[in-house]
């Protein structure tokens, strides 16, 4: 990464972590510090959607969350999640498996119509690694899809090079043999 790369990481293009919405009903964001495993949620603390961060999830405005950070507290009662934990570093054989599995997942809930947020801990590289496997799954070329997430996001998506760069060489040839 370039200096100016690093400078500029310190300005407001940095996203915040409010999801923001890829394509309709598909959204990515982050974790917010008190979101996590260990930070106690202030009574009558709301999120940054506006419910009760304790209570259940009626109202939320998610069918599905897909929870790539494995500090993130869960998903409110009553709405579905898919939780898988893994390193913001190279692939491991392992996980890649897994990460397109849960993108063919993700995907099929989003073309049923469910409203989908897909979400690590900044909202960068993991989320954006899986929501452009959804995206390339819909039909997206991998450059394209890096283009609208970092259009719609921000630019500093998959800015973990080991991703983007899988994205890019073997993102298809993965989804399609998983198929």
């Amino acid at each position: 990464m370039n200096e100016s790369t690093l400078t500029s990481w310190a300005t407001d293009e940095w996203p915040e972590y409010e999801p923001h919405e890829i394509l309709p009903g598909l959204f990515q964001g982050g974790t917010h510090d008190h979101e996590a495993i260990g930070y106690p949620t202030p009574i009558g603390h709301y999120d940054r959607l506006g419910h009760q961060s304790h209570l259940t999830g009626n109202g939320y405005p998610f069918d599905l969350v897909v929870t790539l950070y494995a500090d993130a507290q869960p998903a409110p009662w009553g709405v579905q999640e898919t939780r898988f934990g893994f390193p913001d570093g190279p692939l491991q054989a392992h996980d890649i498996k897994r990460v397109v599995a849960i993108a063919t997942d993700t995907h099929r809930h989003w073309q049923r119509g469910e409203t989908v947020l897909i979400r690590c801990q900044a909202g960068v590289n993991r989320s954006g690694l899986l929501t452009a496997l959804v995206l390339i799954i819909e039909g997206f070329e991998p450059a394209q899809a890096i283009e609208l997430i970092r259009a719609k996001r921000s630019p500093f998506v998959l800015s973990n090079e080991h991703f983007e760069e899988w994205l890019l060489s073997h993102a298809t040839d993965h989804l399609a043999a998983s198929k």
